[in-house]
């Protein structure tokens, strides 16, 4: 089961590593004790600080993407505070805020939370794509 959830987190942390940031270590031992819940735990390359993620195994592959994206999302601002408050930066508005991972159109994407526009498909987010399939 943590086999599907490792994708999901590989998928979303190639918006981390195009963003520059270290990716954490994937430690894929399912600790939430539900079968309904995919979970895994991700450490810090730098301190070995770790933190659980997971998600509803019935989600949509697009909720499955837009709830972990959010759980990442958390990790890299805790994880670079000193030097990153707002990631991924949303570029309609980069010093207010960053984007939020929703699900639009049956797909994961980051949208700016001021207009709610898509912005890039989560782990497309250089290439600024939402089309679905990329």
């Amino acid at each position: 089961m943590t086999v599907k959830i490792v994708e999901i987190i590989n998928h979303v942390l190639r918006d981390v590593v195009s963003s520059g940031f270290e990716p954490p270590r994937i430690h894929d031992v399912d600790w939430y004790d539900d079968p309904r819940v995919l979970s895994v735990m991700i450490y810090s390359a730098r301190d070995s600080t770790g933190r659980g993620i997971s998600v509803l195994g019935e989600l949509s592959r697009a909720g499955q993407l837009a709830s972990v994206a959010d759980q990442i999302q958390e990790w890299v601002i805790e994880e670079n505070r000193a030097t990153c408050s707002n990631w991924p930066q949303c570029p309609q508005h980069p010093n207010n805020h960053p984007l939020t991972p929703r699900v639009v159109s049956d797909q994961g994407v980051w949208t700016c939370p001021a207009s709610n526009r898509p912005v890039a498909a989560i782990g497309e987010l250089l290439t600024g794509s939402t089309k679905p399939g990329l």
